[in-house]
């Protein structure tokens, strides 16, 4: 299945929906950023759902170089992910070969002058806004995104986090439901049917 078939999962904070960029099915593991049209979907989708302002204009065409770094990004936080989680999944790792270089990753990424926090009043309530205001869209939401990393990681929410271990599931997710186990009933049956044989095979 091509990668441009993948529906961008948003129902998780912006650094796990990056993680959650990987993922699979019966043909095995797909990058859901493999291609540069990808990336300007994805980035997109979830620009969209970020606060950032596009101060100087439409996003652009995405680069070779933009996209390279937001998948470099996305490999950190599969790492401090799979660290953080004791992953006991391969899907769960990346390319990315150990923790302190990732949290290399993310703060090189975070200190870009790509964004600014602007204070605004929404309904007259003080809100914070990120602002774009130099380089390209990609990279000023790639910047935002190492910034939440690093407030996901140091907050509370961190602690909650999981990697969904039904069979050839790559995902994460914040557990901040106690029932909730899954990120699909698909992925939910393909652990019930695996539990259901693996007993069978003890006995």
């Amino acid at each position: 299945m091509p990668s441009s078939k993948y529906a961008p999962r948003l129902d998780e904070p912006a650094p796990i929906a990056l993680a959650n960029t990987i993922w699979t099915d019966r043909a095995g593991v797909h990058d859901a950023l493999g291609e540069i049209d990808d990336v300007q979907s994805w980035i997109s989708a979830v620009g969209g759902r970020m606060n950032l302002t596009p101060a100087l204009g439409d996003t652009e065409v995405v680069t070779l170089a933009a996209a390279g770094r937001l998948v470099e990004l996305r490999d950190a936080v599969r790492r401090l992910a799979a660290e953080h989680t004791h992953d006991p999944r391969s899907l769960g790792q990346s390319k990315v070969p150990d923790q302190t270089t990732a949290i290399s990753i993310v703060n090189t990424t975070s200190a870009a002058s790509f964004v600014r926090p602007e204070l605004v009043l929404d309904a007259l309530k003080p809100t914070r806004r990120d602002v774009w205001v130099g380089g390209s869209f990609v990279d000023a939401v790639t910047a935002v995104i190492a910034r939440e990393t690093i407030e996901l990681m140091t907050g509370p929410r961190w602690e909650l986090l999981r990697p969904y271990v039904a069979p050839g599931c790559a995902y994460y997710f914040v557990k901040e439901h106690f029932r909730r186990e899954w990120c699909s009933a698909v992925c939910g049956n393909r652990a019930r049917v695996a539990r259901h044989a693996h007993r069978h095979r003890i006995h």
